[in-house]
C-alpha cells in the first residue's frame, strides 16, 4: 500500500469528517493508516520530548550508606503558575519510611539544580523549580503521605517504593520529601523525584 501525503487547507477549518494525520520529520502531513500508523505516546513521554521532564536525586551508595535513623531530605518549591506533576522513587537496602510534607520550612542544605531528562534542552529549558538537599528542617508542615519501605533480610536484602500516580504540587509552597532508614544499621539508600512542568 502507498503512503498518502496531503496538504492541509487550514488548521482551523471545522469539518464533519475527521481523518487522523500526523506530521513527518520532513514537515509534510501523512494520513494515518496501515502503512503509516498513528504514533501515540503517553503524556510523560511527550513531556520528555518537549524538554519539560526533570529529575533530582540523592544517593547514599554502599560506600557511604545512610546511617541508622538518618534521613535523606529534599525540599522543593516552584514559582507562581508552575504546577509540577511529580512521582517519587524511594529505595533502601534496609527497612525505611517515606514521608511527604506540604508547607515545610527549612534553612541551609545543598542547592540542587534539577536535571532535564531531554539532554537537548539541558541548557535552553531548565526547570523553574528550586530545591535543596538535606537542609535543616524547622517545621515539617502537613503530612500528605507516609509509606513503609520494606528492606528484607540477609545479604540480598533491599526494598523500594515507587508511585505511578502523580502528585500535582501547588506553586509557592515548600514540599519536603523524606526517606528515613529505620533498620538499625547503615544501608545504601536513594530518593529520586521525577516531574514535568
Amino acid at each position: 500500500m502507498a503512503t498518502t501525503l496531503i496538504e492541509l487547507e487550514s488548521l482551523t477549518t471545522k469539518s464533519r469528517f475527521v481523518t487522523p494525520v500526523q506530521k513527518t520529520n520532513a514537515g509534510t502531513f501523512v494520513v494515518a493508516g496501515a502503512d503509516s500508523p498513528l504514533i501515540m505516546v503517553d503524556v510523560n513521554h511527550q513531556r520528555n520530548h518537549d524538554g519539560r521532564a526533570y529529575f533530582a536525586y540523592r544517593l547514599n551508595p554502599t560506600s557511604s550508606p545512610l546511617a541508622a535513623n538518618a534521613s535523606i531530605n529534599i525540599v522543593m518549591a516552584s514559582p507562581a503558575g508552575v504546577f509540577p506533576h511529580i512521582t517519587v522513587d524511594a529505595f533502601c537496602q534496609g527497612d525505611a519510611e517515606f514521608y511527604l510534607y506540604e508547607g515545610s520550612s527549612s534553612t541551609g542544605g545543598t542547592a540542587f539544580t534539577p536535571i532535564n531528562r531531554n539532554r537537548n534542552y539541558a541548557i535552553s529549558n531548565p526547570s523553574q523549580s528550586a530545591m535543596v538537599i538535606n537542609p535543616t528542617i524547622n517545621t515539617l508542615g502537613t503530612e500528605l503521605d507516609g509509606q513503609i519501605v520494606p528492606g528484607g533480610v540477609g545479604k540480598k536484602s533491599g526494598g523500594g517504593s515507587a508511585g505511578s500516580l502523580e502528585y500535582v504540587l501547588k506553586p509557592l509552597t515548600n514540599y519536603h520529601f523524606r526517606l528515613t532508614n529505620v533498620n538499625g544499621t547503615s544501608h545504601a539508600a536513594s530518593l529520586t523525584l521525577e516531574w514535568y512542568e
